[in-house]
């Protein structure tokens, strides 16, 4: 797959910021091998991710579209594009006379997208950081439920800046952790202490991220990287598990760092885990036992 593309002016260039060594691509010394972990998660759960959670990611991916509200003709990028949800429902809106790309890093997700996409929709195995493009190429961009993750986040919001023509807007999600319910809470206690007790190392980002779905600190981290006219909105959905057991399989999909810990478990251990955690959640009382939420904040900004 070719790393850049012919424009409208029969140039193609790559991307002008200036690229770190491997050995730290991103913001904390362990970003190299933070992006190949998360890589190799994304690998991991490539054919449950869209209908994970009742198929929480369509409906993410949904809303988000409705936010850009690409229009035909335009010209959209999706950043950490995955299976390619959200480049397929862009190519609907865009139609024939507009264009539609997508960036990930995780290799398999890019295959299922790629099997799956229009023929107007063409994919690059780039990070985010370091976008191929040129500059004042694209009239939309969208970047869902990827942000936290990225090796550095504020860098590919200038990239996406970048990339971006003036007037152009992007679209961004980001599970604002904030509004997890209590039974979330004491579920990432227990899984902590589980990996104390554990001789698994999960690479993890700075703890920062954490905070990236709040909308003031959304909004903030658009603002930084130049955009304006920026406007949050929040989107709350959720559930509740049966038994421990229901829980920690939907867990598993939740992210890299429940994924890393709970899928190497040999039984005995994860049985002694889901007892603790069965205990745990009595305290917490029937309405709140093995209840989650999935809040996402949606921000829209423009490129001024």
């Amino acid at each position: 797959m070719s790393e850049s593309f012919p424009y409208a002016d029969g140039q193609a260039r790559q991307s002008t910021a200036p690229v770190p060594p491997d050995s730290s691509p991103g913001e904390w010394p362990s970003a190299t091998r933070y992006a190949r972990h998360l890589e190799a998660y994304y690998d991991a759960v490539n054919d449950a991710y869209d209908d994970w959670s009742s198929g929480i990611h369509r409906r993410l991916g949904a809303r988000l579209i409705e936010i850009a509200s690409p229009l035909p003709g335009e010209r959209l990028l999706d950043v950490g594009c995955g299976t390619g949800l959200v480049t397929q429902m862009a190519a609907d809106r865009v139609g024939p006379s507009g264009e539609v790309f997508g960036v990930d890093i995780a290799k398999r997700l890019l295959e299922v997208a790629q099997r799956r996409a229009s023929p107007r929709v063409r994919f690059f195995h780039v990070p985010a950081e370091a976008l191929v493009f040129s500059d004042c190429t694209f009239d939309v961009v969208t970047i869902g439920d990827a942000l936290p993750y990225l090796s550095d986040p504020r860098r590919a919001l200038q990239e996406a800046y970048r990339v971006l023509r003036r007037g152009s807007r992007i679209a961004v999600s980001v599970l604002d952790r904030a509004l997890s319910t209590p039974a979330q809470e004491v579920f990432h206690e227990r899984l902590l202490a589980l990996e104390l007790r554990h001789p698994v190392v999960v690479p993890r980002p700075p703890g920062d991220r954490n905070r990236f779905g709040e909308p003031e600190v959304l909004a903030h981290l658009l603002a930084s990287a130049g955009f304006a006219g920026i406007v949050t909105t929040t989107m709350v959905t959720g559930g509740r598990a049966a038994t421990a057991r229901e829980w920690t399989e939907l867990m598993m999909g939740a992210g890299p760092s429940s994924h890393a810990l709970l899928s190497v478990l040999g039984a005995p251990v994860r049985d002694r885990f889901e007892a603790e955690l069965t205990e745990q959640m009595r305290k917490l009382g029937e309405d709140e036992a093995f209840r989650y939420h999935h809040p996402f904040t949606f921000a829209e900004a423009i490129r001024p």
